[in-house]
Order: structure tokens, then C-alpha cells, then sequence
């Protein structure tokens, strides 16, 4: 699936060109990703979202994620040269240390990316995942981006990766529920939504927990404009030069 959309808030002498991938095969969820991302585009972004053809339709368990990395990374490296960055829009950022092996361009994890704005909220910062199995996987995530310390908690929903693009609703009750269920300190100063189709919900979500909540889907994208316009990257040499 492709989709391409523009910012239709003005325009720039220059469009800065940004790839959104949803590592995952759904074009339903690909759609959902649209529609969250392009309200909030700056002017003058043209951003493309894309999914592999094949591969898991959700992202619940390691080999969904090491079969779905592939497939970024893969997507990445066909369109190395057509976008000025890119942005793997998945929770666990798969694919994501390959991917940017095959490309001179940025490529921003969204999970990466909401933690590092959380960090200019506060102290500290919790994640939400989609269910407890995904606990230990965020964990490690975290430790690799050397952001332990800073983590005051994981807190899980209840649900898959499918169910929570279909039922937005149902997750937000279930995060709802699981925050109230935490003290202050497991809470952190911000709650961080790693996983993409959790964009929806950041708004309502912040309302209803009386929180910072940062999505990681909408941090990454503007990650990957603030990158595109960088007249460093310009000078960077290619993967095939360096």
C-alpha cells in the first residue's frame, strides 16, 4: 500500500520528502497512520506511508518483529534515494539499526524518538505497551537506547496489535485502567506511546490520566523533518562513497 499526503497548511520553495512505514502488512493500519500523521505535517512535508506486502499483519511476538524488521530494512533500501528521511513507525522500531545501514538518509524509530522527547518533559518517563508479554521486550528496547535510568515504568494494556487497531476505544480503557493502578513513582513525569496505532489516542489519553503523554508515532515524524531540513545531512558522503 501506498498512500501520499502534503501539508496543505502553506508553501515552502523547497518539499521536504518523508517516508512513513508501517512495519507491519495492514493497509487498514497503514490508513490509520495516515490519518493520525497529516493533520500534523508542517508546511511543505510530502509524506508517503508505506507497508510491506507481506509479513505480519501485527506485531505481538519476536518473530513477528524480526520478520517485520526485514521487511522495513527491505523498503528502506528500495527507497534509499527517494526521500530525505524516513520514519519506521512500529513500537518495537524494527528493522531500524538495519535500515539505517542501508541508507545515507535519517531513519527515526518511533519508539526511540518518544522516549527521547519524553526525556525533555521530565526526569522520567513510563511506556505503554499493548500486553504484558511485550513488557521484557520494551524493557530491552529501552536498556539499547541507554535510557534505563530514566524509565520509571512499563504499563501494559490488555490486547494484540490487531485488536487495538480496531478497537481504539477498548485500549484507551484498558491504559486508563492500568495507569490508575500505578503510584506516582511508577508513573513517572511523562507517559510515552510507542506503539503507532496508540497515535490516535495521545490526546485523550492525556486528558483522562492528567499527564504529558508524547506519541511516538507523531514524535518520530517531526524527528524526520527536523532532520530533512538539517543542511548538514547535505554533506554527509553516501553509503557508497564512505
Amino acid at each position: 500500500m501506498r498512500i501520499v499526503q502534503n501539508s496543505n497548511a502553506g508553501r515552502l520553495l523547497r518539499t521536504r520528502r518523508i517516508a512513513v512505514i508501517n512495519s507491519n502488512s495492514s493497509d487498514r493500519v497503514t490508513q490509520q497512520l495516515a490519518d493520525t500523521v497529516t493533520p500534523e505535517l508542517l508546511p511543505g512535508t510530502e509524506a508517503v506511508f508505506l507497508n510491506p506486502a507481506e509479513g505480519p499483519e501485527g506485531i505481538d511476538t519476536l518473530f513477528d518483529v524480526i520478520v517485520s524488521g526485514a521487511h522495513t530494512a527491505a523498503l528502506v533500501k528500495e527507497h534509499s534515494r527517494d526521500f530525505d528521511a524516513f520514519v519506521v513507525a512500529c513500537g518495537n522500531d524494527p528493522g531500524l539499526a538495519a535500515a539505517r545501514e542501508l541508507t545515507d538518509r535519517p531513519v527515526i524509530g518511533i519508539a526511540e524518538a518518544g522516549m527521547l522527547q519524553a526525556c525533555a518533559h521530565g526526569a522520567t518517563f513510563s511506556v505503554a505497551v499493548l500486553a504484558p508479554a511485550k513488557v521484557a521486550g520494551m524493557r530491552a528496547l529501552v536498556r539499547s537506547y541507554g535510557l534505563e535510568s530514566r524509565l520509571a515504568s512499563i504499563i501494559p494494556a490488555r490486547t494484540t496489535s490487531r485488536d487495538a487497531a480496531t478497537s481504539p476505544d477498548e485500549l484507551l480503557d484498558q491504559l486508563v485502567e492500568a495507569y490508575s493502578r500505578r503510584t506516582s513513582d511508577e508513573l513517572g513525569d511523562v507517559l510515552v506511546l510507542t506503539g503507532s496505532v496508540m497515535g490516535q489516542i495521545a490526546p485523550e489519553l492525556a486528558a483522562r490520566v492528567n499527564r504529558p503523554v508524547v506519541a511516538g508515532l507523531l514524535a518520530g515524524v517531526r524527528m524526520a523533518e527536523t532532520l530533512a531540513d538539517c543542511p548538514a545531512l547535505s554533506t554527509y558522503p553516501s553509503k557508497e562513497e564512505a
